[in-house]
């Protein structure tokens, strides 16, 4: 039939034709991908960076497989890919908290003892102080020792 083609109407020749080129570029995104295996691509990726970029890979080849569905008429909403998505979402979800967990401040607990040690401070005579504390006498420390006019000094040990 020569008419067909006069019939098609051009808003989805426009559609189709946006869809054709960004199949383009989606193609020449993943050449990269396709042309060396996997294990090369990730040999120096820590294991992180390999969860992430394995969950991004699926995810692209789910909602590739969405289109796919789409463009055949079938509803993907109605389908597993679904279902495969959310699953997919959940799991970058909990990469990205392990990542979070990872980058948050950790506490030095060697910097917190030297910390309350060195707060807690009393002198070594009361009579240098001039006068009595009546708050109970702090723990001190066998290693340091303040003196009133300078800063800690090593104490040898006996």
């Amino acid at each position: 039939d020569a008419s067909a083609p006069s019939q098609f109407p051009p808003e989805l020749k426009d559609r189709a034709q946006n869809f054709h080129s960004a199949l383009k570029k989606v193609q020449d995104i993943l050449k990269p991908f396709l042309v060396s295996s996997l294990d090369d691509s990730t040999n120096e990726l820590l294991p992180l960076d390999k969860a992430r970029l394995d969950l991004t890979i699926l995810y692209a080849m789910n909602s590739l497989f969405w289109m796919y569905l789409s463009t055949t008429g079938e509803d993907p909403k109605q389908h597993g890919v679904r279902r495969e998505l959310e699953r997919i979402k959940e799991y970058m979800v909990r990469a990205r908290q392990i990542a979070d967990k990872a980058k948050a401040p950790k506490l030095d607990q060697g910097a917190a003892q030297r910390f309350v040690r060195n707060s807690l401070w009393q002198p070594k005579d009361k009579e240098e102080n001039g006068a009595e504390s009546t708050a109970a006498p702090h723990k001190r420390s066998e290693s340091l020792t303040r003196t009133p006019r300078g800063p800690p000094e090593k104490r040898r040990r006996r």
